[in-house]
């Protein structure tokens, strides 16, 4: 278990996804994130190329949440594929030792708790040999965020994303 300031970072269990659910429709509802509605599911917080995730406690209440994914596999998708290559030829690493930071959301109640998750993803990554990666929408205010922590623009590469045709921001983590 991880804490800063009052928030607990653990690992996310199946019962946390109903108390989470109503945080990603609010996000979807306030930052567009996710971007399509239809994401807002138990299924797509908890993806099947899950690597891992954990959840932010405050005073027992769950106010985050953030996973870590393995990249696709090869021919998959050809803007997941071009991510890929792109991580990789930034990073150093093998597509099968790169962690893609995903599906960090927070309920906004408790200032710091997304950016002790993503401290936490980004440690566990690494603990586990693998180097932190990420994608964005360029419209979002996300990318402010992982920009003021250091993260490093990389490229895009195009992405589907339902009926949206996204040219993701591609990120890399910042030097230990």
């Amino acid at each position: 278990m991880f804490a800063t300031s009052g928030i607990h970072v653990r690992p996310r269990r199946d019962d946390d996804l109903c108390t989470l659910l109503p945080i990603l429709q609010r996000a979807h509802e306030t930052q567009r994130y996710p971007m399509r509605a239809a994401a807002v599911r138990a299924d797509w917080l908890a993806a099947p190329n899950e690597l891992t995730a954990w959840v932010a406690e405050h005073d027992d209440a769950v106010v985050g949440h953030i996973a870590l994914h393995s990249t696709a596999s090869p021919e998959q998708d050809p803007g997941t594929d071009d991510a890929s290559a792109q991580w990789q030829r930034a990073t150093g690493f093998a597509a099968d030792r790169l962690a893609v930071v995903s599906r960090l959301v927070s309920d906004g109640s408790v200032p710091g708790s997304g950016t002790t998750l993503l401290a936490h993803a980004v440690n566990a990554a690494r603990d586990a040999g693998r180097e932190p990666v990420l994608l964005v929408d360029p419209s979002s205010a996300a990318l402010g965020f992982y920009d003021r922590r250091g993260w490093r623009r990389i490229g895009t590469a195009a992405q589907q994303w339902g009926e949206y045709r996204v040219d993701a921001v591609l990120m890399v983590a910042p030097v230990r």
